[in-house]
């Protein structure tokens, strides 16, 4: 989650399930959404699986969750966990008539049990700088993981560019703020 680039004041140009999430984020005093520059990666991700499940660690107020649901392939599905119970609870309501999207309450990790998954979007928590293992043994062979709030200066994410289970590369969305796009192997 990052609190970088994250302003979603202006609300007009959002859809409006992403709108709803960024409210959601005002009423929590949430600063940590996942960063607007990331939408579209996002969404193309989420676009990408059809017939298949996401997976995210670290649902927040569910931004990052609505802007992949407002654009997964058809058939799809995502489970999202929170660790903090009352914004897991706020954004079970906010998905509550769209039965494609199940919001958990617990541990990142927790949501193995829910795997595997063809897209696992790591925006928070254990499973992204420690238990990488985890993550990957709830992702599909060729599926994907997406760790973001990578920066120019960060490196507790390199251990996902050297592990061999995984090809993994580095996206730049802006020059400060990138990715880590791996696929199992």
């Amino acid at each position: 989650m990052s609190e970088r680039d994250n302003d979603y004041a202006d609300k007009s140009t959002l859809p409006p399930l992403v709108a709803r999430a960024a409210l959601l984020a005002e009423r929590f005093a949430f600063r940590n959404s996942c960063a607007r520059v990331y939408a579209p990666l996002l969404k193309m991700l989420a676009a990408h699986v059809r017939g298949g499940v996401i997976g995210e660690m670290g649902t927040g107020t569910g931004v990052g969750t609505a802007w992949m649901a407002d654009a997964m392939g058809e058939g799809s599905r995502i489970v999202t966990i929170e660790v903090d119970e009352p914004r897991a609870r706020a954004v079970a309501d906010l998905f509550a008539a769209d039965g494609r999207v199940t919001v958990l309450h617990g541990d990142a990790l927790e949501l193995a049990a829910q795997g595997p998954f063809d897209l696992i979007y790591c925006d928070a928590g254990p499973g992204k700088i420690d238990h990488q293992d985890v993550t990957i043994a709830m992702t599909r062979a060729g599926g994907l993981i997406l760790l973001d709030d990578l920066t120019p200066t960060r490196t507790d994410l390199d251990w996902w560019l050297r592990c061999p289970d995984v090809a993994a590369a580095t996206i730049w969305v802006t020059p400060e703020l990138g990715a880590i796009l791996a696929v199992r192997r």
